[in-house]
């Protein structure tokens, strides 16, 4: 399963734990970057493919 760029943002910062400000905005805007690239191939995915955009996500990026 893909991670979000919410999740991957929250997973950076509790592996970094001692966390300067500088890092933070670098790693905010990796994970803008990663959003961005996500709503892009969220717009493409094959209409066929899913019957909606919730299944997108679950299928994409929720592990259970």
């Amino acid at each position: 399963m893909k991670q979000t760029a919410v999740e991957w943002f929250f997973w950076k910062l509790y592996v970094l734990k001692e966390v300067e400000y500088e890092s933070i905005m670098e790693l905010y805007e990796q994970a803008k970057e990663m959003e961005k690239e996500q709503i892009i191939d969220a717009c493409n995915i094959d209409k066929r493919q899913y019957d909606n955009a919730e299944q997108y996500y679950n299928e994409t990026f929720k592990s259970e």
